[in-house]
């Protein structure tokens, strides 16, 4: 996977995803949980052609902060989930 940063500013970041699309909905959904994010999204020109775009705006704070946060309890969550499976 290969990240793309198109826009890198204090309240906002948007990014394209070069060969991944099924980690975006977690992180946007991660995202959303955090009151000081304002808007999270991605989206794709065409699925089989086009890359990802992610899309990043923050109230208050660093957008590019509140990403790696995001990132960090994902990667946390699925540790959690591959250490019980196995169990």
């Amino acid at each position: 996977m290969e990240v793309k940063i198109n826009k890198d500013e204090e309240k906002e970041i948007e990014f394209e995803v070069i060969g991944e699309k099924t980690l975006l909905n977690p992180l946007k959904n991660k995202l959303l949980e955090y009151e000081e994010v304002e808007f999270a999204e991605w989206r794709v020109e065409h699925p089989l052609i086009g890359n990802p775009e992610f899309y990043l705006r923050v109230k208050k704070g660093k957008a590019r902060d509140f990403l790696k946060k995001a990132i960090e309890e994902l990667k946390n969550e699925l540790k959690e989930l591959l250490n019980q499976l196995e169990e």
